[in-house]
C-alpha cells in the first residue's frame, strides 16, 4: 500500500500553479495555448470590438504583476488597474516575443515567491489592491484565483485559435 503524502496549503496551491500555467492535464494550461503562436495570429480578432489573443495575454500579465508586486507589499489601485487594462496589442514578432517572455518571467516570479512561503504565509490575510482593505484575503486564496484567471483566459485562447483554423 503507498502512504500518500500530506496534503498542505502549500502544496495545493503550487499543484494549482502548475497545472494551470504550464503542466497539461485534462484543461489547456496557459503556457500551452499560447505557445507557437505568430505575432499575427496573436493580434487576430474575431471581430473589431473583440479582444485579441495578444490582448489577453497583456491582460493575464497585467494582473499577475499586481499581485506580484501586492506579495512584495506594493499593492496598487484597483481603479488604476481597471484603467490600464485591455490595451491594444499589435507589433512584429520580436514585440510578441517580449510579451510573452514578460507573461513567463512574471509567472516565474509569483511561483517562485509561493514556493518560499509556508503554510502560515499563505494563511496570511493580505490586502491586495491600495486602500481596499475590505477585499484583503488569504495569500493561498489569492494565488489559486490567479491562477484560475489563467485558465479562464486559456480557454479563450484555444477558442480563438480554433477559429483562427488551428
Amino acid at each position: 500500500m503507498k502512504v500518500q503524502e500530506e496534503l498542505s496549503l502549500k502544496a495545493l496551491v503550487l499543484d494549482h500553479l502548475k497545472f494551470t500555467f504550464e503542466k497539461e492535464s485534462w484543461q489547456p494550461p496557459l503556457a500551452k495555448a499560447v505557445e507557437g503562436l505568430t505575432a499575427a495570429q496573436a493580434a487576430w480578432k474575431p471581430a473589431p470590438e473583440r479582444h485579441s489573443i495578444w490582448q489577453i495575454v497583456r491582460h493575464v500579465t497585467h494582473w499577475k504583476r499586481s499581485v506580484l508586486e501586492a506579495l512584495e507589499g506594493r499593492p496598487r489601485s484597483y481603479e488604476e488597474l481597471e484603467e490600464t487594462d485591455w490595451p491594444e496589442a499589435a507589433g512584429d514578432e520580436a514585440a510578441w516575443q517580449a510579451d510573452l517572455r514578460t507573461l513567463h518571467d512574471v509567472t516565474g516570479q509569483i511561483k517562485a515567491r509561493a514556493e518560499a512561503m509556508d503554510d502560515a504565509a499563505l494563511a496570511e490575510r493580505r490586502v491586495w489592491y491600495e486602500g481596499k482593505t475590505e477585499w484583503a484575503q488569504a495569500a493561498g486564496i489569492r494565488l489559486v484565483r490567479m491562477a484560475t484567471h489563467d485558465i479562464y483566459h486559456s480557454g479563450q485562447i484555444r477558442y480563438l485559435r480554433a477559429l483562427q483554423g488551428g
